[in-house]
Parts: C-alpha cells; sequence; structure tokens
C-alpha cells in the first residue's frame, strides 16, 4: 500500500528506543497538555531518558488491545465499501520525526478506485461519554482530535473516521476532517518539543498527575538530610491544603441538601441534567453518587448562589 506523504517502516514499533525518539500521535496530546494520561512534563523526561517508558493505565490499554478488533470490524460492517486494515508504522517522506500508527487504513471496494486510500480510521473506547458529542460529527474528545489531526497530517489523507465503544456498550462513529491550519500548529508544537530535548530546557512542572509520578522517579532515593523551602512555595502549599479542607466541608454539606431534597427519589436533574442518583448496597440505606462528568457537563456556565444548603 501507498500512502500520499508517507512510507511504511518495520524498523518503528511502539514502544522500541527508535520510536521513543521520534513523535507520534499519542504523544502529540501530551506536547500540547489535553493528555489525561501523559504531561509535557513527563512526556519530555520519556522521551529525554531520565525515566522509564511505564504503560501508566493498564486497565484502559488493555481494554483497548482486546476490543480494538472488534471495533475494527463494527466499522467494516458500517462501511461495505471500505477495505479497513491495519498497516504498522509510517514515517513522513520529509520529516522522519514524524510518525504515525493508524488503527486502520481504509480504501474503496469499487472496482474504480480499488486499492486507493481514503481515510485514516482510529477505534477508541470510552469511559467518559460525556466528552463525546453527537455521532458522525467531529464532536471528539481534544486529545483524540489531535491524535487525529496527527495521523491525517503524516500519512497524507483527508479524513480520519473514530470509531468508538462507550462505557454503555454503544458503538458510534465520528468523522474529523483535516485542517491544515491545525495540523501546522500541532507539528510545529510538537517539533519545538524535540528541540527543547534537544537542549536540555525541559516544560515547567504543573498540576497533571503524570508529573508528580515523574518527580518521584527522578528522584527514587531518599538521603538523610533537610531542605529549606521557600515561602513562595510553602505559602500557597498551605492556602490550598486549607481551600481543599474548606472545599471538602462544602460539598458534605451541599451533598446533604441534594440527598434532603431528593427524599426518596431515585435520581436528580436539573434543566434535563442528571445531578445525583440515590442507591444502596445489598438492601442498606440510600446514599447519594454524583453524575458521572457533572463538572465537564457545567463548564463554562455562570456560578449560581453561595445560599446554605436546607
Amino acid at each position: 500500500m501507498k500512502l500520499p506523504t508517507a512510507h511504511l517502516t518495520e524498523t518503528l514499533k511502539p514502544g522500541n528506543p527508535e520510536w521513543a525518539k521520534r513523535m507520534s500521535a499519542s504523544k502529540v496530546s501530551a506536547v500540547l497538555g489535553l493528555s489525561p494520561w501523559e504531561s509535557p512534563f513527563s512526556l519530555w523526561h520519556r522521551m529525554a531518558g531520565n525515566i522509564p517508558w511505564e504503560d501508566d493505565d493498564q486497565a484502559q490499554l488493555k481494554r483497548g488491545h482486546y476490543l480494538e478488533p472488534g471495533i475494527r470490524q463494527w466499522f467494516r460492517d458500517q462501511h461495505g465499501d471500505f477495505h479497513v486494515d491495519r498497516t504498522g508504522t509510517w514515517v513522513h517522506n520529509d520529516r522522519d520525526w514524524q510518525v504515525a500508527s493508524p488503527d486502520g487504513i481504509a480504501t474503496r471496494r469499487s472496482l474504480k478506485d480499488t486499492n486507493r486510500p481514503v481515510a485514516v480510521v482510529e477505534c477508541k473506547t470510552a469511559n467518559n461519554d460525556w466528552e463525546w458529542g453527537e455521532p458522525l460529527t467531529d464532536q471528539v474528545p481534544p486529545y483524540y482530535r489531535a491524535q487525529a489531526m496527527w495521523q491525517m497530517d503524516t500519512v497524507g489523507l483527508p479524513v480520519c473516521h473514530v470509531a468508538v465503544l462507550t462505557s454503555f456498550m454503544e458503538f458510534r462513529e465520528y468523522v474529523v476532517e483535516y485542517d491544515a491550519d491545525e495540523a501546522a500548529f500541532i507539528r510545529d508544537a510538537a517539533h519545538e518539543f524535540l528541540q527543547s530535548i534537544a537542549t536540555g530546557v525541559a516544560p515547567s512542572l504543573d498540576e497533571h498527575g503524570a508529573t508528580y509520578q515523574a518527580v518521584r522517579q527522578l528522584n527514587p532515593g531518599i538521603d538523610p538530610v533537610d531542605v529549606e523551602l521557600e515561602p513562595g512555595l510553602v505559602l500557597p502549599y498551605v492556602e490550598a491544603l486549607r481551600a481543599e479542607r474548606d472545599a471538602k466541608a462544602r460539598k458534605a454539606e451541599l451533598v446533604t441538601g441534594i440527598a434532603n431534597a431528593m427524599g426518596t427519589a431515585r435520581t436528580a436533574k436539573y434543566l434535563g441534567t442528571t445531578i445525583a442518583t440515590r442507591m444502596s448496597k445489598q438492601g442498606g440505606t440510600p446514599y447519594v453518587t454524583t453524575a458521572r462528568g457533572l463538572v465537564d457537563k457545567f463548564d463554562g456556565l455562570p456560578a449560581t448562589t453561595n445560599r446554605k444548603a436546607s
């Protein structure tokens, strides 16, 4: 198979040292600060060889490994005019640092267009259904959009079909079209990131959990010494702890208020959106659970009243 802007290679396989030096679709979302699993800081130190490559979310990776063939077959069944196969790792013809390993390449079955590649296919599983929009749109999570754009930019195809199996065992399809400006932005960020590794300038620390894990890995020993911290670090830390304490107390108060307002109802809603559900374990006293993804669903909405729960 030939693709417009990339060639197939057998020397680069995800996880091996040569692959680790290059920029792939799984890395660009971290470069952009979009990845739930990897931060710019942790990715930088992995690619620089300072900490090992590890599978931080084994459960998700195993789920994807076992379910990807089924998701790909579901996509085939929806598109009888496509032939879809996983092909391996592709290297951009002009930029050997840019690589992609699509979950599938779709080619036409028709006599006129036999074996003509037309689209990238990505297969995903999701336990965060609220991040996905209406099927057959391009409303995919930002980190998957960046991956899709990278795949298309690498191999030179204009469309990426994203097939996903949701947490409720529902198959969906999304369609992301190539955007040259967006792809150029991602490509420039990726190239700048690679240059920062060459010059030894690491990204700043941030709040991502992967950053904390990377710092732990960078400092595996324990020396019997003391460190005097600067007030600019200690005082904000204490203030954050105070805010966390107060937020937990406020949350507990509001959960009690919601439970009281629900009475014996199973579900609490606000303008059609599920807020909370009452559940019980083995017939015990019911308790309130917050709807999954509730904060994300309300992002962008103005804060409401500060009245006490009643």
